[in-house]
């Protein structure tokens, strides 16, 4: 009777095997791309997604955008209904028929708001959803500049760490040795000594590195969230053309930021128009239909109501006066923005070439001469004619030189940075379009 059950639990393992199989390559799979180390310029595209800082400004623009159209708008009317002269004393008192005056009132009046004070007000809003619009872009080119910078920084501290660590394994290596020799008296206890304070000293700065790797990582974090978390790629970009640039002015004046400070300024002359709009007068109207009592006639009334600018020279002149200064304001704050930013250009470009300048002195020199170094040192000590310490003591030449070198193509790249954001590089930024 087991036979059955006993032919088809070969199938029912193979099976089995068969599926845990495909699942193990599913998730292999899933865990080989969630693995996969943090480009750059994922970085950048990870920042500027579902980013709540930029969506609340597509808000605003949205809300300044709702505003125009309510403000181009004239306002509601309003319906009156009650009752009008009904007596309250002696023998007539809350009596509807006993005085001709009495009658029970129905009207509807509506306030005339003039069209040019609508469309200067609405203008206006579209002109700050517009603004909105404009800091958004220049918000983003922030965030992903500040994002590459962050991300240098990881780099660069992992590195440093690596470099650390591998500085220090040589050290212990070596001191093991000279341990080793204490004894024959071939090395000194001070030697030994030395040589623990170097390695502590090392600790001491790889330690220092992680640090700085971990505050990068957090910064990292502000924008990406767990994707910072990732291993960082260790290819740096090759956002590395430095040269000058033609026209850098007018490539200057292209930055979201500027763009942004000019759009404030036409905000504020819109201001200064809808300032000027309010010296036109509201005027109004209103109809009434009074009920009257005891055969008595109706009473049907027509008023017209016009705002009285009796102080025009304190009050709406004023306000044009404030709005006129308030551009003035925008205006300079532009060209402060101007300045600000030709600053940080001329800034950004003088680190690259000092970056340029010192990369070539190493690739020329110094990482040459180092690796001769060591070469002989290697050398003389299988010969015989050097002691083993002087290897080490060339290997660790060459891994601070290395670690320099790093350090030096890592400050190459955050100008390269600096250099893009302000001059509009498609490379890593996103070019402006207006709608």
């Amino acid at each position: 009777m087991n036979a059955p059950c006993l032919a088809v639990t070969p199938r029912i393992i193979c099976m089995s095997f068969c599926i845990m199989t495909v699942l193990a390559i599913f998730l292999e799979v899933g865990t080989a791309k969630a693995e996969q180390p943090l480009t750059l310029a994922e970085s950048i595209q990870l920042a500027t997604q579902n980013q709540p800082l930029l969506q609340s400004l597509d808000d605003a623009a949205m809300a300044s955008r709702q505003a125009a159209i309510a403000e181009g708008q004239l306002p509601d009317p309003k319906i009156k209904f009650g009752v009008i002269n009904l007596p309250v004393t002696r023998n007539d008192s809350l009596r509807f028929d006993r005085d001709d005056q009495t009658m029970a009132n129905l009207g509807l009046a509506q306030d005339m708001t003039p069209r040019r004070k609508r469309e200067a007000a609405s203008n206006r809003m579209l002109a700050e959803a517009d603004q909105f619009y404009t800091e958004q872009i220049a918000t983003a080119r922030t965030i992903e500049r500040d994002v590459a910078l962050a991300w240098l920084d990881v780099y660069e501290a992992q590195r440093k760490s690596d470099l650390y660590q591998r500085m220090t394994d040589d050290m212990v290596a070596e001191r093991k040795v000279q341990a080793a020799s204490v004894s024959s008296g071939a090395i000194k206890t001070s030697d030994v000594l030395r040589m623990d304070t170097q390695i502590s000293m090392t600790n001491e700065k790889r330690i220092v590195a992680l640090r700085d790797e971990r505050k990068a990582r957090a910064t990292l974090a502000r924008w990406i969230g767990q994707a910072a978390s990732r291993s960082i790629s260790s290819e740096l970009p090759g956002i590395t053309d430095t040269s000058p640039h033609n026209a850098l002015q007018a490539e200057l004046d292209k930055h979201p930021l500027l763009l942004n400070a000019a759009q404030s300024e036409k905000v504020a002359q819109l201001d200064v128009d809808n300032a000027q709009a309010n010296l036109e007068r509201n005027w109004g109207w209103e109809i009434g239909y009074g009920k009257r009592f005891a055969d008595r006639s109706d009473m049907l009334s027509v008023q017209v109501s016009i705002d009285l600018q009796l102080d025009r020279a304190n009050r709406q002149d004023r306000r044009t006066a404030e709005k006129l200064i308030l551009v003035e304001k925008a205006r300079k704050l532009t060209e402060d923005r101007r300045r600000e930013l030709s600053f940080e250009l001329e800034s950004a470009m003088a680190d690259a070439q000092a970056a340029d300048a010192r990369e070539n002195e190493h690739l020329s020199k110094l990482i040459p001469n180092a690796e001769a170094k060591l070469n002989i040192a290697r050398a003389a000590y299988q010969s015989g004619k050097q002691p083993l310490s002087d290897v080490w003591d060339a290997r660790r030449d060459v891994l601070e030189i290395e670690l320099d070198h790093w350090a030096i193509l890592t400050d190459k790249q955050r100008a390269a940075v600096r250099i893009g954001y302000l001059l509009n590089d498609s490379r890593l930024f996103k070019q402006i379009e207006k709608e």
